[in-house]
C-alpha cells in the first residue's frame, strides 16, 4: 500500500473518532430539538402557537386539559386533548354511537388516542368522560412496581375549565404475563389551556 493512500484513510479514521467523542459539541445549538420543542434562535424552545410545559411542548387547542401530579404514576404530566366532543346518541336500534374522541400527549412526544374507548356523556349535573382501557402515550400498559396495568378514567366537569377524574388502575399482569389481582385508585384534576 502506497503512503499517500495511507493518509486519507487515517484522516477519516481520526474524524470518525472525533464525531463519536463525548465531549464534542456541535456548533449548531439546535442540532436535535426534543419533546416536541423547535430551534428559536440559538436554543430549542416552544413557538407561540404551543404551550411551553417546561422542557417540552404542547400544541394549543380550545379543548386542550393539562394535569400535573406527582401520585399518578404514567399520568403524573399529559395534556389530554377532547376531539370533536358531543355526547353518545342513540340510534332507533338502541345502539349507542360514539362522536368524541380523545389523544393523550405526554413528555417525549409520545401520543396515544382513541375513539372506541371514550364516552362523553351529557349529564343535569355536568357533563362526564369515560375512558376505559386508556391508551397511555407511549404504551397501553403502565409499569407500577413489578406490574404492568391498565387504566380507566372517569371524570366529570367542574366548570367548563376543570375535570376531576379518577384513575383505576386494574387489569395487571406481572413480568411472566400472568394476571395479578390489584387495584388502586387516584385522583387526577385536568385543567383546560387555551
Amino acid at each position: 500500500m502506497k503512503k499517500t493512500a495511507l493518509y486519507p484513510l487515517l484522516t477519516a479514521l481520526f474524524l470518525m473518532v472525533q464525531a463519536c467523542d463525548d465531549n464534542y459539541v456541535s456548533s449548531d445549538p439546535c442540532v436535535f430539538c426534543p419533546n416536541n420543542t423547535e430551534c428559536m434562535g440559538d436554543d430549542c424552545g416552544c413557538p407561540t402557537d404551543k404551550h411551553d410545559m417546561g422542557s417540552w411542548c404542547l400544541s394549543k387547542s380550545d379543548n386542550l386539559f393539562v394535569s400535573a401530579s406527582l401520585d399518578c404514576y404514567c399520568l403524573d404530566v399529559v395534556g389530554l386533548y377532547l376531539i370533536n366532543i358531543q355526547p353518545i346518541t342513540q340510534t332507533p336500534g338502541g345502539a349507542y354511537v360514539p362522536t368524541s374522541s380523545y389523544w393523550l400527549s405526554g413528555r417525549e412526544n409520545a401520543s396515544a388516542g382513541g375513539i372506541s374507548n371514550f364516552t362523553y356523556l351529557s349529564r343535569p349535573d355536568g357533563d362526564s368522560i369515560v375512558i376505559y382501557a386508556v391508551n397511555l402515550p407511549g404504551s397501553s400498559r403502565c409499569q407500577i412496581d413489578d406490574m404492568y396495568c391498565q387504566a380507566d378514567l372517569f371524570g366529570k366537569f367542574r366548570g367548563p375549565d376543570t375535570i376531576q377524574v379518577e384513575v383505576i388502575w386494574r387489569r395487571c399482569m406481572d413480568n411472566a404475563n400472568q394476571w395479578v389481582n390489584f387495584a388502586d385508585t387516584v385522583p387526577l384534576t385536568f385543567i383546560r389551556r387555551r
